[in-house]
């Protein structure tokens, strides 16, 4: 009867034990879930960002093919190399997943998931990494832009309606510089970081989206969220 009883209470307190590691992994996945929300919602925003800024470089490189530099107004200069002062970057929402990487309870989920969540972590690193080179590289051009355009004059462009870029683009604004050799390296400097845009874009952003929405998606379906 005690062997019994024993037993009995070993299993009582396992089946406890595993009800709260349950529970607790439970509240992990619902956490980690809000966060990947957020960071999907992130991601819709860089993208439209990188894609408005891609599609902004395109136009400009073909006014370029039509008429020369001397022949371009200075509202379009100013209008078109405006993107490459800002860096665009992502803050991701890694409180659960560092956490859970730290406590060392990642291990109570199924090793699917383990493994998502790993490789999710590394992919945000990387593109935190990357973003820091989109920082340089904006300071790198603000440095040439700082001899070329008034800054008060290329800080207004960010609120301009839709409406009223076309008027903007025709207005015959002086710029500080009309260096042709000047102007043609921040061409160069303005097409290379079209081209990062464009890599990023589309090998770095869009897949760990993806694994943002597919984790999130495997979240759900394991434990039952909405």
């Amino acid at each position: 009867m005690l062997f019994l009883a024993v037993t009995l209470g070993f299993f009582v307190e396992n089946q406890r034990e595993h009800f709260v590691e349950h529970q607790r992994t439970k509240q992990y996945a619902l956490s980690l879930a809000d966060d990947l929300k957020k960071d999907t919602s992130a991601f819709n925003v860089l993208k439209q960002s990188y894609t408005r800024d891609i599609i902004k470089i395109d136009e400009f490189r073909n006014v370029l093919k039509s008429k020369p530099i001397s022949k371009i107004r200075g509202g379009s200069l100013y209008y078109y190399c405006e993107p490459v002062i800002w860096s665009t970057a992502i803050i991701f929402h890694d409180a659960t997943l560092q956490q859970l990487k730290n406590s060392g309870n990642l291990r109570y989920f199924p090793t699917s998931l383990q493994n998502k969540i790993s490789e999710y972590d590394r992919m945000t690193r990387e593109l935190s990494a990357r973003q820091e080179n989109e920082i340089y590289f904006s300071r790198v051009s603000r440095e040439i832009m700082t001899g070329i355009f008034d800054s008060e004059t290329i800080i207004s462009i960010a609120g301009l309606s839709p409406a009223d870029i076309g008027t903007f683009k025709e207005k015959d604004i002086k710029l500080l510089n009309r260096d042709t050799l000047l102007l043609k390296k921040l061409i160069n400097e303005i097409i290379f970081r079209q081209g990062s845009w464009q890599y990023r874009l589309q090998q770095i952003i869009e897949p760990t989206n993806l694994a943002a929405i597919d984790l999130l998606a495997d979240l759900q379906k394991e434990y039952h969220l909405k």
